[in-house]
């Protein structure tokens, strides 16, 4: 599952190998979180361990913070802000908050795109696919349909964590698993490619 372990290289740099746990709640185990905030930006946190006496608190917090200014110099400052950097019996914990969308693909070098249908095919998104609706799995939608859903946001992306959205998701593609309060996503398989989620 991929993360921090991208984002922050300082984590690498300090012999931190980060193996994320799927979107486990227990506030003891490893794992990763991202959401959607009500502005739309997005938070992501991750907790792993942090035991080896040769790992330094400090050296971590200054090399994440670098990655975090190196990319606002090169992006705009604001891009990316750097929340909380603690350690904690054994734990370390990092938030980070990220202005768009964008950003947080581009610093995690993954696929994250959240705007509007007809943005995602702009930007190069294949939206010829089939979503099924959460609520009823026989209704479908293809390319047309989703192009339709002007006030509707969709999500594509290879993301593994858990994602807490800003709204309840309404069409996934079959490789999404969906909360039971439709308000929170994660996409399922290795070999499963781009998921999609429209939510709104």
């Amino acid at each position: 599952m991929r993360f921090l372990h991208k984002a922050a290289a300082g984590f690498m740099a300090l012999g931190l190998l980060f193996l994320a746990g799927c979107g486990t709640q227990d506030g003891e185990s490893s794992g990763a979180a991202i959401s959607f905030t009500k502005e739309g930006k997005i938070r992501a946190e991750i907790r792993e361990s942090f035991e080896q006496s040769y790992y330094d608190k400090d050296e971590l917090q200054k090399t994440i913070l670098a990655e975090a200014a190196d990319y606002n110099h090169r992006a705009g400052d604001g891009s990316i802000t750097v929340e909380k950097v603690e350690v904690e019996n054994g734990m370390a914990l990092v938030s980070m908050t990220y202005a768009k969308a964008e950003d947080y693909a581009s610093f995690n070098q993954v696929d994250f795109f959240a705007g509007f249908p007809e943005q995602a095919q702009a930007a190069g998104y294949d939206l010829n696919v089939v979503l099924s609706s959460v609520k009823n799995e026989s209704d479908t939608i293809g390319k047309s349909d989703i192009l339709a859903m002007k006030d509707a946001t969709i999500l594509i992306t290879d993301e593994k964590d858990a994602i807490a959205l800003n709204g309840k998701a309404l069409y996934v593609s079959d490789n999404v698993a969906v909360s039971q309060n439709e308000k929170q996503v994660q996409r399922t398989g290795e070999e499963n490619g781009l998921a999609y989620i429209i939510f709104k």
